[in-house]
């Protein structure tokens, strides 16, 4: 994957959502929306635990309605499933599809609404990424390993965000969201230098940096307090200031600043670490925010590095291959996770520096290196 010469001289800007709401009980105004929108046949996808966390939000008609009728959503997002759901809301002659769930449910929902040319409605139940947000879906193979992903034409119609809902979710989804919504920062901030190196970024592309901006610094000031909500349960103004860091801003990253505002090294770490059988243990946005520090090493930026290790001993996140269970002696599996990072399609390419196979394995080994270095100062802190 090349840059290309002078492709963002026409910003292409998708930014929002037709329509996006966060409150207690919002859910409760669903039927009233769905008269707004002209929609008269529903039909809803979601993953049976998210359908059981959002059921006691909905309105009990609208349960009633739709419940006999579920398409449950399990194992990965592919190609496959999104088409023939799609499929089914042609012959059903559905008006709109409401997403009900995370990522999974959410980008199926996306790619089947876009293929059926049919509304569609997001209502996430957990803040693992901004799915909900963006127009696009990332899928992979039966497997699970990653493929591709798709940008859409056009935003999601509507998006429904219950706090309590991702209050009461298991604690990881939003820990790996923390993961997922911090690499926005360094990946626009490497695509930015990257694209325009000698002349200023279009205004789009500042609102993208912006909302960059935004990510990191909420995430890094309120992100332990919110995850100390999660714990609890309990909706706080951290948790709803982290859990919108994630959904609105995350997706206004990619949503304002195009090629510029999407993926760079983090990513293309985290689809290399889809090769190893031990990674499968750990969420999208876990596996990004150890993507993180590899880029920042590939790119010498230690101090940065080095600042991150203290908030992800916070949040609790893999800081080196070792703590994704990855044993860094097994050369071949090291070799394997780094050959598929680098291949010709993969985002990391659109960075401003030529990478191979022994540029980002030495940026690796470096990670290890600063990992070690900062656990073992720390263990002997706490004998101090």
């Amino acid at each position: 994957m090349r840059k290309e010469e002078g492709f963002m001289s026409t910003s292409i800007v998708k930014g929002a959502p037709g329509h996006y709401r966060i409150g207690s009980d919002v859910l409760e105004e669903i039927p009233v929306l769905l008269e707004e929108l002209s929609v008269d046949r529903i039909q809803v996808i979601a993953g049976k635990k998210s359908w059981q966390a959002a059921k006691p939000y909905l309105p009990y008609v609208l349960v009633e309605q739709v419940e006999p009728n579920i398409i449950f959503i399990e194992g990965h997002t592919t190609l496959e499933k999104a088409e023939t759901i799609a499929n089914q809301l042609h012959q059903h002659s559905v008006d709109a599809v409401i997403g009900i769930g995370g990522g999974t449910a959410l980008d199926i929902t996306k790619a089947a609404a876009v293929k059926a040319d049919v509304k569609s409605i997001l209502i996430p139940t957990i803040a693992a990424t901004c799915a909900a947000w963006t127009p696009l879906s990332v899928f992979y193979d039966s497997d699970g390993a990653f493929t591709h992903y798709t940008d859409f034409p056009l935003a999601t119609t509507l998006v429904l965000v219950e706090p309590a809902i991702i209050a009461h979710a298991p604690i990881e989804y939003l820990r790996a969201g923390i993961g997922d919504t911090l690499a926005k920062f360094y990946e626009a901030d490497a695509l930015i230098e990257s694209f325009f190196p000698n002349e200023e970024a279009p205004v789009p592309v500042k609102v993208s940096q912006f909302s960059a901006g935004i990510c990191r610094d909420v995430l890094l000031k309120d992100g332990k307090a919110a995850l100390d909500a999660a714990r609890t349960k309990q909706v706080t103004p951290a948790f709803i200031r982290v859990i919108e860091a994630i959904i609105i801003t995350g997706g206004m990253v990619g949503g304002f600043g195009d090629k510029a505002g999407r993926i760079a090294g983090a990513h293309s770490l985290h689809n290399g670490l889809t090769e190893a059988i031990e990674a499968k243990n750990f969420l999208h946005g876990e596996l990004v925010a150890y993507g993180i520090l590899g880029q920042l090493a590939f790119e010498n930026k230690e101090d940065e590095l080095l600042r991150l290790l203290d908030f992800y001993d916070q949040w609790q996140l893999p800081s080196s291959l070792q703590g994704i269970g990855i044993d860094v002696t097994n050369t071949e599996l090291v070799e394997k996770i780094i050959q598929k990072a680098i291949l010709p399609q993969e985002s990391i390419h659109f960075m401003n520096k030529e990478v191979t196979a022994e540029s980002l394995a030495g940026a690796l080994q470096q990670v290890e290196k600063y990992n070690q270095a900062y656990y073992t100062e720390k263990r002997g802190e706490k004998t101090s």
